[in-house]
């Protein structure tokens, strides 16, 4: 199998569902299955398009890191999918297009053609987000979306009029043969990395996230805070290994970025007295994290967190959103006692946020403990401290919440959730209780993404 079907087939369905629009939702759920199974069977491979080898074709490229990549974003994207193709039946053809937009995120070598992955799935974001029925918010998100990507490119110009090249692995080679100094590569890259942290809700750059996470539904909450999440960070970690030069300059910068995004969200979340804004703020402060220990050179570990906070973020928004429509607020007070009644669905959300926390017994004790002790064995006592602020700040307030979530009162919420969303969230909990416990084969996976190497195929 070609990683180019990954790309092709969901824009031939999408093509396919507009002459046949009734066709468009069982579509959706055949193409992103599908591809799920198809990747079992995806060889490690550089593709080149148009006849041209690379550096000067287009390239894909299949490598251990992309490989998991397309395996987690190709899953958290059926998941969204199975759960909201009966309430957004008309989405079918956009939901093509996106899943074929960040398949060619994950897999593209070349830096232009990230641009024009970037703009069809922002595209898509764009168009999905307007079920949140704030037209005001997807205009801020789209203005955003933008501007991140007109800096990208800037900064993309700057470095293809110094080096001459848009590959990927090209690019690494002659900005190490050239001897350019700190100065001359760190404004492209900042102009990049800006660029990328809009979509990624990095701080300062995600003036939108509020808007749209802030009023989300079951579609929109999991897909941008999961799914579109997810791809981010991937691609940040796929330039910040392959392409960018951490100088000392560009490392002190984003250094700065990414602690304000980290404790500024974790303020945020512990200050809100709304679930769904809690939940966002998280997010904002682990998308930090995710790019921190990118930059420090643990891509394994960097994988893994993004991969579990990918799926913890699918159970959360997919609860809460639900809760929330029902009751028609998401203020913590309106939710008292929510879990009261269902015990399940809590139990699985509660499994959910402790893993998140990283305590014992759930996946995400051994994925922030490796990162921790990576961390202090480096020489590097910042990075870790400001982890564990936000560790023991993101304890608080998500305590606090669960807390309120089980207390039982008189007048408790009457949310009645359907059995596919049952099933989903017990289903990713208990994996999530199982690799805690027998986490050998997630750690096996770190050590493999530890030898991604810059421009190797492994």
């Amino acid at each position: 199998m070609s990683a180019v079907l990954l790309i092709a087939i969901p824009i031939l369905a999408a093509f396919i569902s507009i002459i046949v629009k009734k066709w468009s939702p069982y579509m959706l759920l055949f193409v992103s299955f599908g591809l799920v199974i198809l990747l079992g069977y995806l060889p490690f491979e550089i593709i080149t398009i148009g006849g041209f080898s690379a550096p000067y074709g287009i390239s894909l490229v299949v490598d251990n890191y992309s490989y998991t990549a397309l395996y987690v974003v190709n899953v958290l994207f059926f998941l969204v999918a199975i759960i909201n193709v009966c309430n957004y039946k008309k989405l079918g053809t956009i939901l093509l297009v996106s899943l074929a937009g960040l398949n060619g995120l994950m897999l593209t070598g070349d830096l232009f053609n990230l641009f024009v992955f970037l703009e069809i799935s922002g595209i898509s974001a764009y168009i999905i987000t307007t079920t949140n029925k704030k037209p005001l918010a997807t205009f801020n998100y789209l203005v955003a979306g933008t501007v991140g990507s007109i800096l990208y490119l800037l900064g993309l110009i700057i470095l293809y009029n110094m080096f001459g090249t848009l590959n990927m692995q090209d690019m690494a080679v002659r900005i190490a043969a050239s001897g350019a100094t700190d100065i001359e590569v760190a404004l492209p890259f900042l102009l990049m990395f800006i660029g990328i942290g809009v979509e990624a809700k990095l701080l300062p750059f995600n003036s939108w996230v509020k808007g749209i996470l802030g009023h989300s539904n079951k579609l929109t909450g999991p897909m941008i805070a999961g799914v579109y999440a997810a791809a981010s960070l991937f691609v940040f970690g796929r330039l910040l290994t392959e392409v960018f030069v951490i100088s000392d300059t560009f490392m002190l910068i984003i250094s700065v970025i990414l602690a304000f995004s980290i404790l500024a969200g974790e303020a945020m979340a512990y200050s809100s007295t709304k679930v769904r804004e809690i939940l966002l703020f998280s997010s904002i402060a682990q998308a930090g994290i995710a790019v921190l220990i990118f930059v420090s050179g643990f891509t394994g570990y960097a994988v893994l967190f993004i991969s579990l906070n990918g799926f913890s973020k699918v159970v959360l928004f997919l609860i809460i959103n639900h809760a929330t429509e029902v009751v028609g607020s998401d203020e913590v007070i309106d939710l008292k006692g929510l879990f009261v009644n269902n015990k399940l669905v809590g139990a699985s959300f509660t499994a959910t946020v402790l893993s998140l926390l990283g305590l014992p017994l759930f996946a995400g004790f051994f994925v922030k403990m490796g990162i921790l002790s990576q961390l202090f064995s480096s020489g590097d006592y910042v990075f870790p401290a400001i982890i564990l602020l936000s560790s023991v700040v993101e304890g608080v307030y998500f305590v606090k919440l669960l807390t309120k979530l089980w207390y039982k009162e008189d007048n408790l919420p009457q949310v009645k959730f359907e059995l596919p969303l049952v099933y989903l969230v017990v289903v990713i909990s208990l994996l999530l209780v199982v690799f805690g416990l027998y986490f050998e084969p997630l750690h096996e996976q770190a050590l493999v993404l530890v030898n991604h190497v810059k421009g190797v195929i492994l």
